[in-house]
């Protein structure tokens, strides 16, 4: 048999085209190409920032020290291909007496197309445990997922396979996340299905003494409901977090919800559900600085905070007092009026000042006005009543308070229902106001 130099590559079908690699093959005395295969004594891996060569080896179900020829390096891509981790693969592989050397050329995927994998009720396992369980047999897992690709069809088996190592219950399903509203996917969270996991009481270690009692009041809605990690975290951030702003908390942090199994049949797991706290310490405001401010003068715009010098900082109130600054300049017809709270911590003094920030925006008119709902004599009359004309500068107030006097001037014999919708229209500046009104 004599050798021949072959210059070669394989790319998958769906690869874009890459420079080929060299490879050096055996050929029959006839000039065509024989299928070896030999010893795999190295892996030359390049091109990838996020793998070791040991982890693509695994991945490509390739060993040292173990016959491997052309089919499994087509394989072994393959395998790499579908993962989703990587644009592009290639190989390339030599031959001696001594055996086959392999190199393997990857592009990994931007890490802007991965998104983490989270644990919603895996409640038998911390998550260093589940993960390192998981990359035992997965081993380019490292909690980002590709979009698309096998991979987390693969950690799926692999969480599946973990249960039924230790026989626990339930089967295991994943969810692809996204915010509420947006397209984005920012996740993919994986879950027991086929099992209940039942909330038996509720822990927060970290709490002092005066923590623990409101908190305990408003987890009380907790006890029986289902253990899912990512609902929790939600409630800690709405229900929790605020006991601690309340007081002065600035910093306050709630870690990821865990678990602890109580009790355990083959459909049911009930758990103490564990809510793990950092209070930091308490600040006391030592100061306010309106900033932006025009139209509304800083005394009526004070009166409206409840924000003490020298007590502990309500941040809870702040955020509502706000809310209340904001409704007063629409009242003023500036709709798109904001405040921002910045907060300027001295940690040395525990001390708070708030820089609030007034973006006033546009004067807005009253537009149009529509009545629904009544006959055209009882329109006419609350059209005569309604005094905020157009081009005159809106009150959000004026639309409620006009409906408490003019129910008088309805339909009688009948009890009136009624709602009020604005549309703000940003390009002319201007509020349209529909009175609907129902019958009873």
């Amino acid at each position: 048999m004599r050798k021949a130099a072959l210059l070669m590559a394989w790319l998958l079908p769906w690869i874009p085209p890459m420079v080929p690699f060299a490879v050096a093959q055996k050929v029959a005395g006839n000039g065509k190409p024989t299928a070896v295969s030999s010893n795999l004594v190295a892996l030359k891996v390049t091109g990838t920032d996020r793998y070791t060569e040991k982890e693509i080896l695994a991945a490509g179900g390739l060993e040292l020290g173990r016959s491997a020829g052309e089919a499994d390096f087509k394989e072994a891509v393959q395998r790499l291909g579908d993962t989703g981790l990587f644009t592009d693969v290639a190989y390339s592989y030599s031959y001696s007496p001594a055996g086959t050397k392999l190199e393997l050329q990857l592009v990994d995927t931007d890490k802007s197309k991965l998104v983490p994998a989270h644990y919603e009720n895996f409640v038998w396992f911390t998550d260093a445990e589940l993960t390192s369980e998981i990359q035992r047999r997965v081993p380019l897992f490292k909690l980002l997922l590709p979009l698309s690709g096998s991979l987390p069809d693969q950690v799926s088996e692999a969480l599946q396979a973990i249960l039924g190592a230790r026989h626990l219950p339930g089967r295991v399903d994943y969810l692809r996340e996204n915010k509420q509203g947006a397209e984005d996917l920012i996740g993919i969270a994986y879950r027991v299905e086929e099992a209940s996991f039942p909330i038996h009481d509720v822990e927060f270690p970290g709490a002092g003494p005066d923590q623990v009692q409101p908190l305990k009041v408003a987890a009380r809605k907790l006890i029986g409901a289902e253990y899912v990690r990512s609902s929790l975290a939600i409630v800690a951030r709405v229900d929790y977090l605020p006991v601690y702003l309340q007081r002065g908390y600035l910093k306050a942090a709630f870690a990821p919800p865990d678990a602890r199994v109580v009790t355990q049949t083959s459909t049911e797991v009930q758990v103490d559900a564990i809510f793990p706290v950092t209070p930091g310490k308490i600040y006391s405001t030592s100061g306010v600085a309106w900033k932006g401010n025009a139209a509304l003068p800083v005394e009526q715009l004070q009166s409206l905070l409840h924000l003490p010098i020298g007590q502990a900082a309500d941040a809870v109130r702040l955020a509502a007092d706000l809310e209340n600054v904001q409704k007063l300049y629409h009242t003023k017809g500036y709709m798109a009026a904001r405040i921002q709270a910045e907060p300027l911590l001295d940690d040395a003094a525990s001390t708070v000042q708030y820089d609030l920030n007034v973006v006033e925006g546009d004067l807005f008119q009253m537009g149009e006005l529509e009545i629904v709902g009544l006959d055209s004599q009882a329109k006419a009359r609350l059209q005569n009543a309604w005094t905020l004309r157009e081009g005159q500068p809106y009150n959000s107030d004026y639309p409620k308070e006009f409906l408490k006097n003019a129910f008088h001037l309805l339909p009688h014999g009948e009890q009136w229902a009624a709602d009020i919708r604005e549309a703000v229209n940003a390009k002319d500046k201007t509020v349209d106001v529909t009175l609907r009104f129902t019958a009873r």
